[in-house]
């Protein structure tokens, strides 16, 4: 457990770096909305692009449509089982209650642990499972499943919110690879791209510091209640689910860790963003974002070592 615990603790000291720079005001709001924009839209969608054009292959195994199916069946679990214990809560925050129980950290944080945790030959088919996995996923956060969840009377839905960048990117690369014209993509271009995408693992992790500093402790204590009940079925209930399924199951297996992580992990860093642009309650976001983060430290290991140890995995 101790590799585990220290692995999940080096990417706590560098967002605790990007915590300490948002509270000293180092890192001002405009800085905060570029380095946002800048990872969202460039250097995932480059990190993205070039790892799957160089590790991904037509005969991948597990298939992308098991990513895609995964990360509809976790927002789903989420959405059923935060939509029943969100009636207790304020009705004030029941659908925000709903978006922190359904969509998890599922790009940030596993990347960043995959990068301490792993030997450079797991690494990256780990990564590959987190971008395939991310297609779905940025589809229902920024597109299908905030809609629903948030949407207000007649609303109509915006198809062009389908296609943001790390879609794009993902959907771009998938084509260069079934056509066979990565093989061309000269390594003038290649190289530029994956320096740019490797920058993505620090800058996220200062980002998700910042942006768990914009939640302060003092304004949490009225929604107290609602977020405990939040992180008890973000980070224990969900988890056991897909842990007792993975068991039961036996995918003893790297595709089985990735399962239990991507179960396991906390609210959604970016969710306050979503937040914000339905216009709801985003302070009450943030609180649940940060007390699943901080409490993320301890449950996490807790979850990937019991993994380890029906499982028998290695790495």
């Amino acid at each position: 457990m101790s590799v585990v615990f220290f692995s999940i603790l080096k990417l706590f000291v560098i967002v605790f770096f990007g915590f300490y720079l948002y509270r000293k005001k180092t890192l001002n709001e405009d800085a905060l909305s570029f380095l946002t924009f800048f990872v969202i839209n460039l250097t995932i969608p480059f990190l993205i692009f070039t790892k799957i054009t160089d590790s991904f292959t037509p005969h991948f195994k597990p298939s992308l449509l098991s990513f895609i199916g995964l990360s509809i069946l976790i927002f789903i679990s989420g959405l059923v089982i935060g939509g029943i214990i969100s009636l207790s809560a304020p009705k004030q925050v029941r659908r925000e209650f709903i978006s922190l129980v359904s969509f998890q950290n599922c790009g940030y944080l596993p990347m960043n642990i995959a990068l301490f945790l792993f030997p450079p030959f797991l690494r990256d088919k780990f990564l590959i499972y987190i971008f395939l996995y991310i297609l779905g996923f940025n589809i229902l956060m920024w597109s299908v499943g905030s809609f629903f969840i948030f949407k207000k009377g007649k609303e109509k839905f915006n198809f062009k919110s389908l296609l943001n960048p790390p879609v794009l990117s993902t959907l771009i690369a998938l084509f260069f690879v079934y056509t066979g014209l990565k093989d061309f993509i000269p390594g003038v271009i290649i190289s530029p791209l994956k320096i740019i995408g490797d920058t993505s693992f620090p800058l996220s992790m200062i980002i998700l510091g910042a942006w768990l500093a914009k939640g302060r402790i003092k304004e949490s204590f009225p929604w107290i209640l609602p977020v405990l009940k939040i992180s008890l079925i973000k980070l224990i209930v969900i988890p056991l689910i897909f842990f007792l399924a993975v068991w039961k199951l036996k995918i003893f297996s790297l595709f089985g860790l990735f399962i239990i992580l991507e179960a396991s992990m906390p609210s959604a860093a970016s969710l306050p963003i979503v937040v914000n642009l339905r216009k709801a309650n985003s302070k009450f976001v943030s609180q649940g974002v940060f007390f699943t983060h901080l409490i993320s430290v301890i449950t996490v290991p807790i979850w990937v070592e019991l993994f380890l140890k029906i499982s028998g995995f290695r790495f």
